[in-house]
């Protein structure tokens, strides 16, 4: 599924692009929120949700307030490979 989601898929660019926030706020030691992303990348939080949604059933983010306002996002360890691949 990683092919698909980060390199083939229609969106795999703003994946790419979200993963990146994320690690810019986990670099930090600052809480990675969804419209912090939203706004990073200029989208809208309804199109920054359906990305998150999968990338964290697909196990690449967990969201450490689950059901809290505003969601609170890290990486996890198949996020941070994924990281390392694009900023090789």
């Amino acid at each position: 599924m990683k092919s698909i989601l980060f390199y083939w898929g229609k969106g795999a660019d703003t994946r790419v692009a979200i993963i990146k926030a994320i690690s810019t706020c986990n670099e930090k030691n600052e809480p990675c929120f969804l419209n912090q992303i939203a706004q990073t990348i200029d989208l809208s939080h309804v199109a920054i949700m359906k990305h998150l949604s999968l990338l964290v059933e697909e196990g690449y983010v967990r969201e450490l307030n689950p059901q809290g306002k505003p969601i609170y996002i890290e990486l996890t360890e198949n996020g941070k490979k994924i990281l390392r691949e694009f900023t090789k």
